[in-house]
């Protein structure tokens, strides 16, 4: 919570097996891409819309020798994927669509993987600080600068507005 409740941020524990699966419940493909880490693909398959289980078409292929390596997969339209990587590199990382509108739309998420590790390993150069204090950036506290809970002054989140031609 203390990431702010804009930052949709998920809090890994170092070293910790994450498993994800991605369900792409529409008629367009999801080239999403993992930031900061390599994950295996061990499963995917059909979801007719509903879910892995309710696939009757295809075939669900799940790889139980060596699976591929990526740090990008595309999710095909009705198509789910399954993937495991391991919370090694502490640091803030994104999983994001790469088509740019989707990514835009909100299409991503924040993994913040071993935050103690962090705290304890990194230290943020001296002259990005002077930086930020240039610009009235904060540099201690929570999202917004702030002891605890208290986001007063965050941004609001942005909002994309479509027109029509």
């Amino acid at each position: 919570q203390v990431y702010g409740p804009q930052a949709h941020a998920i809090v890994l524990k170092h070293n910790e097996v994450i498993e994800l699966v991605i369900y792409n419940p529409e008629d367009a493909l999801h080239p999403l891409h993992l930031h900061g880490h390599t994950f295996q693909i061990t499963e995917y398959g059909p979801t007719n819309g509903l879910g892995p289980n309710n696939a009757t078409a295809f075939p669900v292929v799940k790889n139980n020798g060596i699976p591929a390596k990526r740090d990008t997969v595309v999710v095909q339209p009705y198509q789910y994927v399954r993937l495991r990587f391991r919370a090694n590199n502490p640091g803030v990382w994104m999983l994001r669509c790469h088509m740019d509108i989707h990514f835009a739309m909100g299409m991503a998420l924040t993994f913040i993987e071993a935050p103690e590790v962090l705290q304890k390993t990194q230290k943020v150069p001296p002259d990005m600080l002077e930086l930020c204090a240039k610009q009235g950036v904060k540099t201690t506290g929570n999202a917004a600068g702030n002891q605890g809970l208290n986001f007063t002054g965050l941004p609001p989140v942005p909002t994309i507005v479509l027109r029509e031609a």
